[in-house]
This record gives structure tokens, C-alpha cells and sequence, in this order.
């Protein structure tokens, strides 16, 4: 049995409210009790919230990247390729899979070519995948293996979208190998405080939502799961048109829609149909002006709530639809501080000003929420939250991108808590954001830390984290 002293964070409209220290009793894994302390003691550093939550991730995605040669620190064509080599061998009989490469973090700013990367792959299969997910390298042995040799085609092409045909052919990652990874990617979530996540991938089946329960239900991943399904599997769910689906423990909150702009108006009438809501990818303003467009001339789901994932540059008039709609937006403050010297170079400063708003957003009553977008970034929520409020890199001293965006650390800690609304799962609310005042008991999912979040303190560390009143992280010395 151990013990913990912390003063409660309650998120009671729109406000953080800290209470009496309280003391958390926990035997066998489990929550037995909490009581307050007598009033006059001092009050200890530590506090217990509710659970962080990242609203929009890519499970298998994040797992897969653990199990590739990691190339997002490379800082040149060189460096990317030396990496490869040092790690051929230990696929051996394998493709060879990278992930994390991005031109925009190269000293040579493009990607690299097959003929370099056939220069320390030689006749193994390789895969590079790129940091957003977005497209793939393959190089020479891999189009080989994949490329019909009686189609009479022999071109070779630089990188194919993610999305690409032929990509659907290479071996999918051994489902023993990609477990053992997301349970290593749990583990790393619970230690960041994470009780609950959105997996966002564009090509969930209701199968791929079936083995996320199977996950949970024997423990792979410990955090309670929420889901997107792809926007072409809505009609093959039975009674789809009669509200939020459930399998298991999982929920599915709508239909993921992921296309180029002149696509994504099919698809969002498509699951309209069914009346489910839409959560669509828009990260460029043309993605955004075709996703509002699209949901307008549709008309609201007869359940959940429509999202906008990333907004990672609206234009003028855009917020103003998305709140007239009742949309909600998923966003990922980590792409402003990870990729600043990117945006620097690529957009003019007006556009660097509205670059993944925040505090415009809030300003105008949207639900938002704010996600590590995994593998993309691996933002932590107490990073997420710093990203928020200081949209910068924490080294260098470089000056905030878009200042007039950033939020409070109230409002920072509440984009990573409080995420009913944006869920499509409080809908009735009045009188602002909600509250969360009733989440400190037996079976609650909370997380105790050193130190109030708010403080934006490097040192702040997750002490224990409990799901249902279990813990997932922590241990008996955290008293």
C-alpha cells in the first residue's frame, strides 16, 4: 500500500480550481480511498487532475515507427543514410523500414533519391516513410518486388503518396512485433500522464476497431480507446444510421476523411448519408474551404458532433463557419514549436500569424482540443501544453510564431483534459466549457503530479496514473 498528498485541479467553467490537499490511498493497484487532510497542514506541491487525453493519434502507425530505423533527427542526406546502413542488419531477411525523414529538416531541403538509398540498402527491400505519413520511398528491390513484371512498365518513381496502391502490397509488420511495440507506446503514454486516446488514422475498418478492443481488453493498451473509421466503411456497420457506435470498449466518434481538396465534398456527403458526423483532415486552407463547404450543404449529423482535424491555416471568415456549423477542432500546438524554422521559410508572416490558431479559436466558442498527432510528433501533454502557451522551440530563443495565438496555461491544461464537447459527448452543455468537478473518486481517470502543471515547469513529472480507479503507471515510492 502506499500513500499520496496532492491538492485536487478541478475545471469548473472554463476555470481551474484548486482545492484542500487531499490523500490518495492505493493498495493493490487500486485507489482504496480518497480523503481530505485536515485543514492547517501546508500545502504540498503535488496535485491530482484529471486524466491527460490525446485526441488525435495513429496507434499501429506510432507502434510501426518503433520499429523502424528512426530518421527524424537526421539533419542531412548523409547523416539519413548512415543511419540506414548502421541498422540494415538487424532487418536481415526483412524489408527494411525508415520512418521520420523530412526534407524540411535536411540541410539539402529535398528527399533522398532511390540511387542513394539503394547505395546501403543494395539488393534488401527498403521503405522510407515520410514524418507526416503522407508518402513513401521505396527503393530499387522494393519496386522490383512490387511492380508487375509483365505490365511492361520499368519506371521508377520518386516518392508515392501513402495512400498509393501498390504500397498495399508490401508485408504488413509481424502482429506479435507490432503488440510488443504498443505496449511499450502505452507504457510511454501512461508515463506522460495519457488516460485516454483518439486513434485518427484515415483508414480504420471495423475490423482495425475490433483488434483496438482486443488491445484494451487484454491490456496491450492500457489507456481507454476512442476511434475514427474510414469514411467508406460507415455503410458495412450495421444500423449506422442510429447513433454513436460502440465495439467492446472502444467508441467510434464519426468518419475519418483524409483526400485531396477536390475529394473531400463526395466523401463528406457520403457519410452523411448515414448521418454520421465527419472528422476531416484539413491542414491546408483549400482542405478546410471544401470541408466546410461540404458539411453546409449537408446539414448537421443526426448524431456526434463534425470535426476539423489539425486547421492548420484557416483564412478569414473560416472560424466564423466553423462555430456557425458547431464543429469542432482537433489541433497539435507541437507542429508550430517542431517545425518553426519550416514555416519561417515557407509562408509570409501574415500567414505565419494564422498558422494552427489557438486563441482565435477559443475566442470564438469552438471546441478544441489539442493532440500529439503520434508518430508525427511525440508531444507529451505537458509539452503540448508549453507549445500552446509559448509557441516557440524551447531552445534558442527564437521569437513565438503567431504570439497573438498563444493561450493561459488554464486554457493550455484544459485542451489536454477536457474533451466531452469536442467528443461530440456534451452537446447539451450551458454555460461554457463544462465541468470536470466530479472526477476525483474511487473509479476516476486521474494523474498526480509533482507539481501544478500550470506552472509550465521542465521538471513537473507524472508520479501515477490511474484509469478506472487502476493504476497504469506509478509505484509505491511515489508517497
Amino acid at each position: 500500500m502506499w500513500r499520496a498528498e496532492a491538492g485536487p485541479l478541478h475545471y469548473l467553467r472554463g476555470h481551474w480550481v484548486r482545492e484542500a490537499r487531499s490523500e490518495l490511498i492505493v493498495s493493490n493497484g487500486r485507489i482504496q480511498q480518497i480523503r481530505p487532510l485536515r485543514p492547517g497542514r501546508d500545502a504540498a506541491r503535488s496535485v491530482v487532475l484529471p486524466g491527460f487525453h490525446d485526441s488525435h493519434l495513429h496507434l499501429r502507425a506510432a507502434a510501426a515507427a518503433k520499429l523502424s530505423v528512426d530518421l527524424s533527427a537526421s539533419s542531412s542526406i548523409p547523416a539519413l543514410l548512415a543511419s540506414l546502413r548502421s541498422r540494415a542488419g538487424d532487418f536481415e531477411g526483412r524489408w527494411i523500414r525508415g520512418w521520420g525523414w523530412d526534407e524540411s529538416t535536411l540541410k539539402e531541403r529535398r528527399a533522398p533519391t532511390i540511387a542513394e538509398i539503394d547505395s546501403v540498402t543494395a539488393s534488401q527491400p527498403c521503405a522510407l516513410h515520410h514524418r507526416t505519413g503522407k508518402v513513401v520511398i521505396l527503393n530499387s528491390a522494393a519496386w522490383r518486388i512490387l511492380t508487375d513484371p509483365d505490365s511492361g512498365s520499368n519506371s521508377i518513381e520518386e516518392p508515392l503518396r501513402a495512400d498509393a496502391a501498390l504500397l498495399q502490397k508490401m508485408p504488413r509488420q509481424p502482429e506479435n512485433s507490432v503488440e510488443s511495440a504498443l505496449a511499450d507506446l502505452s507504457c510511454e503514454l501512461a508515463a506522460a500522464g495519457v488516460t485516454s486516446v483518439t486513434d485518427a488514422t484515415a483508414t480504420n475498418t471495423w475490423d482495425d476497431i475490433a483488434r483496438m478492443d482486443e488491445w484494451v481488453r487484454r491490456g496491450v493498451v492500457r489507456q481507454r480507446v476512442n476511434a475514427l473509421l474510414a469514411f467508406d466503411q460507415v455503410s458495412a456497420v450495421s444500423g449506422s444510421e442510429g447513433g454513436m457506435q460502440t465495439h467492446g470498449t472502444v467508441r467510434v466518434l464519426g468518419a475519418k476523411v483524409a483526400a485531396p481538396a477536390d475529394g473531400i465534398a463526395e466523401r463528406v456527403r457520403h457519410v452523411r448519408g448515414y448521418g454520421w458526423p465527419v472528422a476531416v483532415h484539413a491542414t491546408e486552407p483549400d482542405e478546410l474551404e471544401a470541408a466546410l463547404a461540404a458539411i453546409e450543404e449537408c446539414g448537421p449529423p443526426t448524431w456526434g458532433r463534425d470535426r476539423i482535424e489539425h486547421l492548420g491555416l484557416p483564412l478569414p471568415g473560416h472560424l466564423e463557419r466553423i462555430r456557425a456549423g458547431r464543429i469542432a477542432v482537433t489541433t497539435n500546438p507541437a507542429f508550430v514549436t517542431e517545425r518553426a524554422q519550416k514555416y519561417r521559410e515557407l509562408l509570409s508572416a501574415v500567414e505565419q500569424e494564422w498558422l494552427y490558431p489557438l486563441r482565435s479559436v477559443l475566442a470564438q466558442g469552438i471546441p478544441l482540443a489539442a493532440a500529439s498527432d503520434r508518430p508525427v510528433t511525440s508531444a507529451t501533454p505537458l509539452g503540448t501544453m508549453a507549445a500552446a502557451v509559448h509557441r516557440r522551440p524551447r531552445a534558442g530563443g527564437a521569437e513565438p510564431l503567431g504570439a497573438e495565438e498563444r493561450v493561459t496555461p488554464d486554457e493550455a491544461l484544459a485542451l489536454v483534459t477536457d474533451r466531452a464537447e469536442v467528443d461530440g459527448s456534451a452537446l447539451d452543455r450551458q454555460g461554457g466549457r463544462g465541468s470536470l468537478a466530479s472526477n476525483l473518486h474511487l473509479n476516476a481517470d486521474l494523474v498526480l503530479l509533482s507539481d501544478d502543471p500550470r506552472r509550465l515547469l521542465e521538471d513537473t513529472k507524472v508520479l501515477a496514473t490511474f484509469v478506472g480507479g487502476h493504476a497504469i503507471w506509478g509505484s509505491p515510492e511515489v508517497g
